[in-house]
């Protein structure tokens, strides 16, 4: 069942307890697996890779971190069995037949053997490896850095479930990971982390440092920020079945099911005919699903899900035949449909309902043992009444109506921008000359990065997905100082605007629709918050003020927000002349630098053709004077440009004090960006990879 959290935070309530209860510690742990207990994570960790493997004899823990160049594949030698581990860039790694598109966090498992890793993308790729291997190779590397050599240790007979669990830890937050017989390797791949194990073991360890414990591990966030583990962990004895019709043959290999789900939530008038994944939306907590054996006449729950990659799942599962039911539902919500499966009553074609005994059938059998199923929730009635969309329609139309309120009269936090000299280019770019005020958090980094996929959660039965923002430019005869609305008139063009999303994508003017009387309108955005910026202001205005809205942090624009319950935003943008207490250019001993950004007005205009007005004109987060000095292009707004190819960006090279042309700043034979992810000093020749 997917929401089973009180059961899953039990138990590591349970764990922790016994931590505290010692010595019965490590027999209490023993009692719960053996009580069908099949994932080693707890909380909300996860199993993000998993395999089966025969482990006779001696086998040490090894783990080594790779780069692999753009452009280029790379063979990995033969090793043990265990994990690949992505941390940057994207990898497709081939393993013989089987293939796997890897995205940073993400991993597989790999078997004995070699595997060929090739880089996605422009930029080099860090990943680590992970497995298992004879004590007399535990210290070759071949190519890559080692990061871990452990000690030998008797591996537990028989075929082994080998667990790969993933956590982030917000700081002082625990979890528990439930080891076995053999001993449990955990590596910090964020931040610092403290390890108590069964044996009295305790530890911090910092990102890119691993050890081995044995038995069960506490783990807790330590510092000030979030902190990420893996936790590599040999478990349960996997079953094995006899080869039918042949006596004496060698027993084979049970082939191990597994299913998966993605919930998803479905507007009024959307039926199991149209439903999909465009047309609903995601969302994990809209209903709880069991999952149930059937044995004859005998129905059997499998227990609790797990998770994997982020979704729920069920592993492990024997073959045989499976049914998927619905033990309750979010608010508003009372049915689900599974596309492709039969229903175990022969009519599941419009879903079932919660308690209800029947639900669709799950066949776990030859070459079909993995179902990754889409489970789509509709309304508890069957369809919306038709006042229902009415009212939907006529709220969506009344926000959109909404017209801006009157300015504050003390004096506001405005947006200064230097008007371009006619006849010259105009300049794209803001400069900041804005007062106090109350701001939000910041929007914009040095370096944008995309953000995972949000998983929305739905509070309703029908809610918009996507918004729009509307806007309107108008020209003032007043001063930010005698700010009065009614003297200032809609303009119709002259002006340039844009808005920037979360993860930094630049949505321009030209994607807007643009009406006859100069108002611009941004459809089908996805909710969230955007940054407002106007680049090129009205002829002779040099302030741009949004009265309704909040300024950013950094004062490189405002904060407009759309969400659900409110998915359109009118705004009014003004464009205001000069202020009268307007401070002076910043007089430099040979000239003028009006912006404060190191660079003279004369070399702004005449050889670097950035703006004089803005410290920062390509708005990366990096002054045009920083981005001189250390070698980047001050006009260009890719914040995610790796000039030396060493996996950092040349933003991030600012903030490290790392050379963007050069991809070894310390000359010590290791790049840059993975001196980063390992936690080395790249700017120190002395400190590297152990």
């Amino acid at each position: 069942m997917i929401r089973r959290r009180d059961r899953r935070t039990l138990l590591a309530i349970f764990l922790i307890f016994a931590l505290f209860a010692a010595p019965g510690w490590g027999a209490v742990t023993r009692a719960l697996q053996s009580a069908e207990i099949f994932s080693p994570a707890s909380g909300h960790a996860q199993v993000i890779a998993q395999g089966i493997a025969d482990l006779p004899g001696e086998f040490a823990w090894r783990a080594v971190f790779h780069s692999v160049d753009p452009g280029a594949a790379t063979e990995l030698p033969p090793a043990g069995p265990g994990f690949l581990l992505v941390d940057t860039g994207g990898v497709l790694v081939e393993d013989g037949e089987r293939s796997s598109l890897l995205a940073p966090a993400e991993a597989t498992y790999q078997g004995p053997g070699s595997s060929r890793l090739i880089p996605v993308g422009d930029r080099p790729a860090g990943l680590f490896a992970i497995d298992l291997v004879g004590p007399d190779a535990v210290a070759d590397a071949s190519d890559g850095i080692p990061v871990f050599a452990g000690e030998p240790f008797a591996a537990p007979d028989g075929r082994r479930e080998i667990d790969l669990v993933r956590d982030l830890l917000e700081p002082e937050e625990a979890t528990t990971v439930i080891g076995n017989e053999a001993p449990v390797l955990v590596l910090v791949t964020l931040g610092t982390i403290r390890a108590e194990a069964t044996d009295g073991a305790a530890v911090s360890l910092r990102v890119g440092e691993a050890a081995t414990f044995s038995g069960d591990i506490v783990l807790t966030g330590e510092g000030q920020a979030p902190s990420t583990f893996v936790a590599a962990v040999i478990g349960r004895e996997a079953p094995l079945s006899a080869v039918a019709g042949t006596p004496g043959a060698t027993p084979q290999p049970q082939r191990a099911g597994m299913v998966q789900i993605t919930a998803y939530a479905c507007p009024p008038l959307v039926t199991p005919a149209d439903a999909s994944s465009g047309s609903c939306l995601r969302d994990p907590e809209v209903v709880g699903l069991e999952l149930a054996a059937i044995d004859g006449e005998t129905v059997r729950d499998v227990g609790p899900s797990t998770e994997r990659q982020g979704l729920p799942a069920w592993v492990n599962l024997p073959a045989g035949e499976y049914v998927l039911q619905a033990a309750s539902f979010g608010e508003g919500f009372g049915r689900f449909f599974v596309r492709g499966l039969e229903g175990s009553d022969g009519a599941g074609e419009n879903g079932y309902a919660a308690g209800d005994s029947d639900g669709y059938l799950i066949p776990i059998e030859g070459e079909t043992t993995d179902f990754a199923l889409d489970v789509f929730v509709f309304a508890a009635d069957s369809e919306a009444t038709p006042a229902t969309a009415a009212a939907q329609a006529t709220a969506v139309a009344t926000a959109a109506t909404v017209a801006a309120t009157p300015g504050p009269t003390e004096t506001p936090s405005v947006i200064q921008i230097e008007t371009a000299v006619p006849g010259t280019e105009p300049s794209p770019t803001a400069t900041v000359r804005a007062t106090a005020t109350p701001r939000p958090a910041p929007i914009a980094t040095a370096t944008p990065r995309p953000a995972g996929s949000p998983i929305v959660n739905s509070t309703a039965v029908a809610r918009p997905r996507l918004g729009s923002v509307d806007v309107r430019i108008l020209g003032c005869q007043d001063t930010i100082e005698n700010f009065d609305p009614e003297n200032c008139a809609q303009s119709v063009d002259g002006f340039d605007i844009q808005l920037v999303s979360e993860d930094g994508d630049i949505i321009g003017i030209e994607d807007a629709t643009i009406a006859a009387d100069g108002s611009v309108t941004w459809e089908d955005l996805v909710l969230g918050t955007y940054l407002f910026q106007q680049p090129l202001l009205l002829p002779g205005a040099a302030t741009y003020y949004a009265p309704d809205l909040e300024l950013a942090d950094d004062n490189s624009g405002y904060v407009v927000t759309i969400a659900a319950a409110e998915p359109v935003a009118s705004v009014d943008i003004f464009n205001l002349p000069p202020s009268e207490d307007a401070a002076p250019p910043i007089e430099a001993a040979d000239g003028l630098d009006s912006d404060g950004d190191g660079l003279l007005d004369d070399d702004e205009t005449t050889i670097f053709g950035t703006d004089p007005g803005s410290a920062d004109s390509d708005l990366d987060g990096v002054t045009d004077g920083d981005e001189v000095a250390i070698g980047t292009d001050p006009l260009s707004a890719d914040g995610g440009g790796d000039s030396d190819a060493d996996g950092l960006t040349d933003g991030d090279e600012a903030a490290f004090g790392t050379d963007p042309g050069d991809a070894d700043s310390d000359a010590d034979g290791f790049f840059d960006g993975d001196e980063v992810a390992i936690g080395t000093d790249p700017l120190d020749a002395g400190s590297v990879p152990a």
